[in-house]
């Protein structure tokens, strides 16, 4: 149904399900939202958790790509966001981007 009206569906982090986790609907935009874990809000993302989204970023055919860190109570979103973008720049993301790697 998703598709057929043109809507993306969030991928969540905590999910309450596992397909809540992965980006459903429309393919051709993903959009992440992470609000840490195991504790909501607070929970910083490891190094290993940013490296893994950063591959699955990466090798994504959406012709746009959102990710929305919301793990401010402890002011952790702006480093994991810093760390991410980073992940990407350094493997080429988005340089001359024309859909699948």
């Amino acid at each position: 149904m998703l598709v057929s009206c043109a809507i993306a569906r969030v991928a969540a982090d905590p999910a309450r399900v596992p397909a809540a986790g992965r980006p459903g609907g429309l393919r051709s935009l993903e959009y992440y939202r992470l609000h840490g874990s195991p504790r909501m809000y607070f929970s910083e993302y490891a190094p290993e958790s940013l490296s893994d989204l950063a591959q699955t970023i990466r090798k994504s055919c959406a012709g746009e790509v959102w990710c929305v860190f919301d793990n401010t109570g402890s002011g952790a979103a702006a480093a994991n966001a810093l760390e991410l973008q980073q992940l990407l720049r350094t493997a080429g993301y988005g340089a001359n981007r024309t859909g699948c790697f």
